[in-house]
């Protein structure tokens, strides 16, 4: 069955020389003194929803989650930063350019072609938008550093660092992305104590050019269009707290603790009820096993009042996963329980998702790793097993 999943194209990748790569930090990148630096991550699911409420509904697709991040040093304290994306979305996930808001229209399209009993053919890369999902300007000193442009808040942990090939996917739906504003940050070294960030950003929707994208045109947002903190002013703002690098002479349990908190409110736009406010916490662990075995425990809760700008219904996320790299192996699995509370009869369903997945590095740096998915979301079930091809490489 497998053969089904790895297609030609994908097996003479396998085979081709390539430069290192390996882990990679989405969160954090070392700039160093370089003026120019760049970073490439490159992931290409194949899957095959193998069951589905209706049989129109399994069927096979290809997608892209692969990014380029840019930057260059003005001087020793300014850098212009950029990421840009091609993103496609498998079946049933929705993100990026206001994700609830995109659930929505997602919702009602259903709705309207509930009864539509149309043979769905195979997706092969349909859909990807090449965007601009970040661009600032950073000034960056010893124990504080300050951002304006095009960002993604910070509430959560970074949805990367969630184990499993779909490890990300639930995690990337809620998260805030594609804001207009400004923010700082404030960084505390307490020694043993640990490393801790204080980050703090207020903004809006973008509504500029870069709202748009290429390839498969999104469109530009603008204020009519409404949705949650397109609003044109500064009344949508995230605060967070996060911290690492613990250390204890008793013991190294403390060494691979890590912590998230967080806090968002973005205000309402045309067409929503109310503010979203969001709550998040966060914590990670990492603990070398033996010489070849590191293990790495995640969990995050986020809890959403007003989901989307709806009055009447609220949304809470919490996801656990657990992680096993042994040598060239890795091994990632997920649960995440989606708990609802609406007045809507059809809003009022809880659900879960969880995946499993194994992977292997070979030495040319490409990985390639395949895995199971089931979820229940909206009232729908759905089974999805795939194959990834992954490459990350650092300039």
């Amino acid at each position: 069955m497998l053969k089904k999943f790895i297609p030609l194209p994908m097996l003479a990748l396998l085979s081709s020389p390539v430069y290192a790569a390996g882990g990679h930090d989405h969160g954090d990148h070392s700039k160093g003194d370089k003026r120019f630096y760049s970073h490439l991550d490159v992931k290409v699911h194949f899957d095959r929803i193998v069951d589905a409420e209706e049989a129109n509904e399994e069927f096979d697709e290809s997608y892209t989650h692969s990014h380029m991040e840019l930057g260059v040093r003005l001087n020793s304290k300014f850098s212009i930063n950029a990421n840009v994306k091609i993103e496609g979305e498998p079946a049933g996930h929705h993100h990026g350019h206001g994700a609830e808001e995109e659930e929505e229209h997602h919702d009602e399209d259903e709705e309207e072609h509930h009864d539509e009993e149309v043979a769905q053919t195979d997706k092969v890369f349909d859909d990807h938008p090449f965007l601009v999902e970040q661009l600032t300007i950073n000034f960056d000193e010893e124990h504080y550093a300050l951002y304006a442009g095009k960002f993604n808040p910070v509430v959560g942990f970074d949805y990367h660092n969630f184990p499993g090939i779909f490890g990300y996917q639930i995690i990337e739906s809620y998260v805030i992305r594609e804001r207009i504003g400004f923010g700082a940050k404030l960084m505390h070294d307490a020694g043993d104590g640990g490393k801790h960030t204080l980050n703090a950003s207020t903004f809006f929707a973008d509504t500029t050019a870069l709202s748009d994208s290429l390839l498969h045109e999104r469109g530009t947002t603008s204020k009519k269009d409404g949705g949650l903190s397109n609003t044109e002013d500064f009344r949508s703002f995230s605060v967070s707290i996060s911290g690492s690098d613990f250390y204890s002479l008793d013991n190294n349990f403390a060494e691979g603790f890590s912590y998230g908190l967080g806090y968002a409110k973005q205000a309402a736009g045309a067409g929503n009820e109310e503010d979203e406010i969001r709550f998040s916490g966060s914590f990670g662990y990492e603990q070398k096993l033996s010489k070849d075995v590191e293990a790495k425990f995640i969990a995050e809760h986020m809890a959403i009042e007003h989901l989307g700008g709806e009055a009447a219904h609220d949304r809470s996320y919490t996801t656990v996963g657990l992680g096993f790299d042994y040598k060239r192996w890795n091994l990632g699995a997920t649960y995440t329980h989606i708990n609802n509370d609406a007045n809507e009869a059809d809003e009022n369903h809880n659900g879960h998702i969880y995946q499993v997945s194994i992977g292997y590095t070979f030495s040319n740096g490409l990985g390639l790793s395949v895995g199971y998915k089931r979820a229940d979301e909206d009232n729908e079930e759905s089974d999805r097993i795939g194959t990834l091809v992954s490459y990350s490489y650092n300039f």
